[in-house]
Protein backbone atom coordinates (compact mmCIF):
# COMPACT_ATOMS: atom_id res chain seq x y z
CA UNK A 1 0.00 0.00 0.00
CA UNK A 2 1.54 3.49 -0.64
CA UNK A 3 1.67 6.25 1.08
CA UNK A 4 -1.74 7.98 -0.65
CA UNK A 5 -4.06 5.00 -0.12
CA UNK A 6 -3.00 4.57 3.38
CA UNK A 7 -4.22 8.17 3.87
CA UNK A 8 -7.15 7.25 1.91
CA UNK A 9 -6.73 10.21 -0.24
CA UNK A 10 -8.37 10.36 -3.00
CA UNK A 11 -6.98 8.56 -6.09
CA UNK A 12 -6.49 12.06 -8.24
CA UNK A 13 -4.50 13.85 -5.19
CA UNK A 14 -1.32 14.04 -4.75
CA UNK A 15 0.25 13.53 -1.36
CA UNK A 16 3.43 14.15 -0.57
CA UNK A 17 5.49 11.56 1.79
CA UNK A 18 5.96 13.02 5.36
CA UNK A 19 9.13 12.53 6.68
CA UNK A 20 8.47 13.98 10.33
CA UNK A 21 6.14 14.86 12.73
CA UNK A 22 4.77 18.18 13.84
CA UNK A 23 6.90 20.41 16.14
CA UNK A 24 5.96 22.19 19.54
CA UNK A 25 6.68 25.65 17.81
CA UNK A 26 4.88 25.33 15.19
CA UNK A 27 1.44 23.79 16.62
CA UNK A 28 -1.21 26.46 18.14
CA UNK A 29 -4.59 26.18 20.19
CA UNK A 30 -6.94 26.09 17.80
CA UNK A 31 -5.14 23.26 14.75
CA UNK A 32 -7.35 21.09 13.05
CA UNK A 33 -6.89 17.81 11.46
CA UNK A 34 -9.05 15.65 9.50
CA UNK A 35 -8.96 12.08 7.54
CA UNK A 36 -11.80 10.91 5.47
CA UNK A 37 -12.20 6.99 5.35
CA UNK A 38 -14.19 5.35 2.48
CA UNK A 39 -17.43 3.70 3.09
CA UNK A 40 -17.39 0.79 5.73
CA UNK A 41 -17.69 -2.67 4.11
CA UNK A 42 -18.64 -5.91 5.71
CA UNK A 43 -15.55 -7.41 4.45
CA UNK A 44 -13.59 -4.92 6.83
CA UNK A 45 -16.09 -5.37 9.86
CA UNK A 46 -15.14 -9.43 9.09
CA UNK A 47 -11.51 -8.72 8.83
CA UNK A 48 -12.04 -6.46 12.32
CA UNK A 49 -13.93 -9.28 14.26
CA UNK A 50 -10.64 -11.51 12.81
CA UNK A 51 -8.04 -8.44 14.45
CA UNK A 52 -9.58 -8.23 17.40
CA UNK A 53 -10.92 -11.54 18.54
CA UNK A 54 -14.76 -10.34 18.73
CA UNK A 55 -16.75 -12.49 16.70
CA UNK A 56 -20.10 -11.19 18.44
CA UNK A 57 -22.65 -12.66 15.57
CA UNK A 58 -24.69 -8.63 15.85
CA UNK A 59 -21.32 -7.59 13.48
CA UNK A 60 -21.24 -10.42 11.23
CA UNK A 61 -24.59 -12.52 10.53
CA UNK A 62 -27.45 -10.34 9.12
CA UNK A 63 -30.24 -11.87 10.55
CA UNK A 64 -28.95 -13.09 14.27
CA UNK A 65 -28.31 -9.00 14.20
CA UNK A 66 -31.52 -7.87 12.55
CA UNK A 67 -33.88 -10.72 14.09
CA UNK A 68 -31.73 -11.90 17.34
CA UNK A 69 -30.34 -8.97 18.30
CA UNK A 70 -32.85 -6.42 17.50
CA UNK A 71 -29.92 -3.90 16.26
CA UNK A 72 -31.84 -3.91 12.61
CA UNK A 73 -28.94 -5.29 10.79
CA UNK A 74 -25.25 -5.90 10.94
CA UNK A 75 -23.19 -3.14 12.54
CA UNK A 76 -19.70 -2.41 12.71
CA UNK A 77 -17.19 -2.38 16.03
CA UNK A 78 -17.35 0.29 18.20
CA UNK A 79 -13.32 0.34 17.78
CA UNK A 80 -13.20 0.52 14.63
CA UNK A 81 -13.76 4.19 14.69
CA UNK A 82 -11.24 4.47 17.38
CA UNK A 83 -8.56 2.67 15.15
CA UNK A 84 -9.84 5.48 12.19
CA UNK A 85 -8.98 8.53 14.61
CA UNK A 86 -5.80 6.43 15.78
CA UNK A 87 -4.89 6.47 12.09
CA UNK A 88 -5.47 9.89 11.36
CA UNK A 89 -3.30 10.94 14.65
CA UNK A 90 -0.60 8.61 13.71
CA UNK A 91 -0.38 9.81 10.23
CA UNK A 92 0.22 13.70 11.85
CA UNK A 93 2.46 12.42 14.21
CA UNK A 94 4.66 10.62 12.36
CA UNK A 95 7.02 8.97 14.96
CA UNK A 96 6.05 10.73 18.01
CA UNK A 97 4.54 9.35 20.80
CA UNK A 98 1.04 9.41 22.35
CA UNK A 99 0.68 9.66 26.12
CA UNK A 100 -3.34 9.20 26.18
CA UNK A 101 -5.78 8.20 23.46
CA UNK A 102 -9.45 7.45 24.36
CA UNK A 103 -12.70 7.50 22.09
CA UNK A 104 -16.57 6.69 23.12
CA UNK A 105 -18.38 5.43 20.76
CA UNK A 106 -21.78 7.21 20.36
CA UNK A 107 -23.69 5.66 17.61
CA UNK A 108 -24.20 2.64 15.62
CA UNK A 109 -21.55 2.70 12.14
CA UNK A 110 -23.02 0.36 9.52
CA UNK A 111 -22.07 -1.01 6.62
CA UNK A 112 -21.73 1.78 3.98
CA UNK A 113 -21.41 4.52 6.40
CA UNK A 114 -18.56 7.27 5.85
CA UNK A 115 -16.33 8.39 8.61
CA UNK A 116 -14.63 12.04 8.41
CA UNK A 117 -12.02 11.95 11.50
CA UNK A 118 -11.58 15.29 12.96
CA UNK A 119 -8.96 16.56 15.66
CA UNK A 120 -8.52 20.28 17.06
CA UNK A 121 -5.63 21.49 19.46
CA UNK A 122 -7.21 22.35 22.57
CA UNK A 123 -4.16 23.15 25.08
CA UNK A 124 -0.19 23.68 24.53
CA UNK A 125 2.00 22.92 28.02
CA UNK A 126 5.37 21.62 29.25
CA UNK A 127 5.14 19.87 32.33
CA UNK A 128 8.03 17.86 33.54
CA UNK A 129 10.20 18.95 30.33
CA UNK A 130 7.76 16.91 27.96
CA UNK A 131 5.68 19.01 25.43
CA UNK A 132 2.62 18.40 25.26
CA UNK A 133 -0.78 18.90 23.31
CA UNK A 134 -3.90 17.85 23.89
CA UNK A 135 -6.63 16.90 20.79
CA UNK A 136 -10.51 16.78 20.76
CA UNK A 137 -10.88 14.14 18.95
CA UNK A 138 -13.55 12.25 17.04
CA UNK A 139 -15.38 11.22 13.85
CA UNK A 140 -18.84 12.03 12.09
CA UNK A 141 -20.61 10.04 9.80
CA UNK A 142 -21.49 11.06 6.23
CA UNK A 143 -24.80 12.74 8.05
CA UNK A 144 -22.99 14.66 10.24
CA UNK A 145 -23.45 12.43 13.05
CA UNK A 146 -21.33 12.52 15.60
CA UNK A 147 -20.40 9.01 16.07
CA UNK A 148 -16.91 8.67 18.03
CA UNK A 149 -15.89 11.51 20.93
CA UNK A 150 -12.36 11.61 22.80
CA UNK A 151 -9.21 13.04 23.40
CA UNK A 152 -5.24 12.71 22.90
CA UNK A 153 -1.94 13.97 24.78
CA UNK A 154 0.81 13.51 22.24
CA UNK A 155 4.49 14.55 23.21
CA UNK A 156 6.27 17.06 20.53
CA UNK A 157 9.59 17.47 20.28
CA UNK A 158 11.32 21.25 20.56
CA UNK A 159 13.31 22.31 16.90
CA UNK A 160 16.51 22.04 16.66
CA UNK A 161 18.69 25.02 17.89
CA UNK A 162 20.46 26.61 15.48
CA UNK A 163 23.85 28.50 15.99
CA UNK A 164 23.88 31.66 13.73
CA UNK A 165 26.99 31.80 11.08
CA UNK A 166 28.71 34.34 12.89
CA UNK A 167 29.28 32.31 15.55
CA UNK A 168 31.84 29.32 13.79
CA UNK A 169 33.04 27.82 17.00
CA UNK A 170 32.73 27.94 20.91
CA UNK A 171 34.66 30.84 22.41
CA UNK A 172 36.87 29.39 25.07
CA UNK A 173 37.55 31.02 28.44
CA UNK A 174 40.54 30.06 29.99
CA UNK A 175 40.84 29.98 33.91
CA UNK A 176 43.83 29.64 35.45
CA UNK A 177 44.32 28.74 39.27
CA UNK A 178 47.28 30.34 41.40
CA UNK A 179 47.90 29.09 44.61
Amino acid sequence: MDYAERLAAPPAQRVAPQVEGPYFEDIQVGFELSLEKPPITRLQIAKFAGASGDFNPSHVDEDIARDVGGMGGVFAHGMIGMGFVGQMLTDWLWGRPLRLFSTKALLIVRPGDSLTCFGRVTRKWVEDEDNLVELEVGARNQRGELTHSGRAVAILPHRAIRIGDALKRPYLVQHRVIG
